[in-house]
């Protein structure tokens, strides 16, 4: 039992880790834009740089990376394209057309369709916590969205673009809880990367030299986004993944939410509304209720009951 909760609890700090990256990558984003890069370039830049580091590293000192089965090379091929590729883009300008802590919300609602899926293809049990967590964090989200108070001043184009990045990440986690059974978090991870960065060059269409790499703000940016707001989160993410199973991980992510709200006010001056900060209270609620099981008897993260 001991055994059990320690790695549970593992997987509580991984995934908190991964919500503090990820949060900061909505400020380094921002940052990028200033210094005119667009969305495609922005992501191009960090899935590019991160995947050739984890490519030096494969190559160097773990070779073994490289031997994976077909079968789980072609979920990953969906997790890096649709999952990785799609959630980074489609956030990445949905933050064109919102405030950060506008777009991080509707993202948020990702943890609602990763649990709907779980019931309805793999017909997991889902017990009283983890509903009341997702019923919590549901209306934080929705509340913080400003939905109640009129949508006029956001630009509609930016809310269904922070939705299907909602939706892309539900592809994430929900493949990503397959790949895992099959490979380690790193393994995921370095090919979710690597593909995600093909993806891009196609979608570029090879135009590399399309980003100023002579300016060395466009380096430190990239190297950033690349290793505090990509590799680290992203290899997060899959342990939190790996040892909780794909919906509480979801859920326990949200914790990214208060974090970018804070970012945001410190680093880009965009201060939440009152109803943003009930609703990531309320989220925060859902995320505590989650982890009250930890207390108890364990369960398996499969089986909710």
């Amino acid at each position: 039992m001991q055994k059990v909760r320690k790695r549970r609890l593992q997987g509580v700090g991984a995934v908190l880790i991964a919500g503090t990256g990820y949060a900061l990558m909505s400020i380094l984003v921002k940052g990028a834009y200033q210094i005119g890069l667009n969305p495609i370039q922005v992501i191009a830049l960090q899935s590019w740089l991160a995947s050739l580091i984890l490519l030096s590293y494969a190559v160097l000192v773990k070779r073994e990376i490289f031997r994976v089965k077909f079968g789980t090379l072609k979920l990953m091929a969906i997790q890096g394209l649709v999952g990785a590729m799609g959630t980074s883009l489609l956030y990445a300008y949905a933050l064109k057309f919102l405030p950060v802590s506008v777009a991080i919300l509707l993202l948020y609602l990702y943890p609602g369709l990763v649990i709907a899926a779980g019931v309805i293809i793999w017909h997991k049990r889902v017990g009283r916590q983890e509903m009341a967590a997702f019923f919590l964090t549901l209306a934080g989200t929705t509340l913080a969205s400003g939905i109640f108070s009129g949508v006029s001043e956001v630009a509609w184009v930016g809310i269904v673009l922070g939705l299907a990045s909602a939706m892309a990440c539900a592809v994430l986690n929900i493949v990503g809880e397959l790949v895992l059974a099959d490979v380690s978090p790193l393994v995921a991870m370095c090919y979710t990367q690597w593909i995600c960065a093909l993806g891009l060059l196609i979608v570029l269409k090879g135009d590399i030299l399309s980003i100023p790499w002579q300016n060395a703000q466009t380096w430190e940016t990239g190297l950033l986004l690349a290793t505090v707001a990509s590799i680290i989160p992203f290899y997060m993410i899959f342990v939190g993944i790996e040892r909780l199973g794909a919906d509480q991980a979801a859920i326990l992510s949200t914790f990214e939410l208060p974090m970018t709200f804070i970012m945001a006010a410190v680093f880009l001056n965009e201060f939440p509304t009152g109803d943003q900060w009930i609703g990531g209270g309320l989220v925060m609620g859902g995320i505590l209720l989650l982890n009250w099981r930890f207390k108890g008897e364990p369960s398996d993260k499969n089986d909710f009951n």
